[in-house]
């Protein structure tokens, strides 16, 4: 079971980041990206090139319309307050600066497993349609609760982002 909160729009400012990029990403293997991409940049956090300042999240490019491809265009990283200067390589793993993006945001959280995530994101595209919203090209993912072996997958909350325009 899980659940969705109310959607809201807000007007967001923006937000350096810290990411591992990943063109053209086979969706199959995106467990395995995600692992290697997130163990890199807890390695950064551990020598001190960066210091987090908000949950990990995953940004999508291009898949609202379609929905996941055979691949996919994302970049999986952490909010920071001070950007990095340039990019630097972990365990061969390129850690780069990024950011989320200024303007109107669609946002909700989604609290379940991560397995029930695309019926949530359906179910939260339709609610922001309702609303007179168009999405944007991309979205993202702020992983708030932190997964692992002894989290039960039920308590997992997901915040759910997508830049909106209005279509009146």
């Amino acid at each position: 079971m899980s659940t969705l909160s109310e959607m809201h729009v807000i007007d967001f400012p923006g937000f350096p980041t810290v990411v591992v990029r990943g063109p053209e990403q086979s969706t199959a293997d995106l467990p395995g990206f995600m692992d290697s991409s997130f163990r890199a940049i807890g390695q950064a956090v551990r020598q001190g090139a960066f210091a987090p300042a908000g949950p990990a999240f995953a940004l999508y490019r291009g898949i609202l319309g379609d929905g996941l491809g055979e691949t996919v265009d994302l970049e999986v990283g952490h909010p920071v307050d001070v950007p990095l200067a340039g990019p630097l390589e972990v365990d061969g793993v390129r850690v780069e600066p990024s950011s989320l993006p200024t303007g109107r945001l669609a946002v909700a959280q989604h609290t379940g497993p991560y397995d029930l995530l695309p019926e949530a994101w359906g179910a939260f595209l339709d609610a922001l349609r309702a609303d007179g919203h168009e999405p944007g090209d991309l979205c993202w993912e702020a992983y708030d609760t932190e997964p692992g072996p002894d989290v039960d997958p039920a308590t997992l909350v997901t915040g759910l982002a997508v830049p909106v325009r209005s279509a009146h």
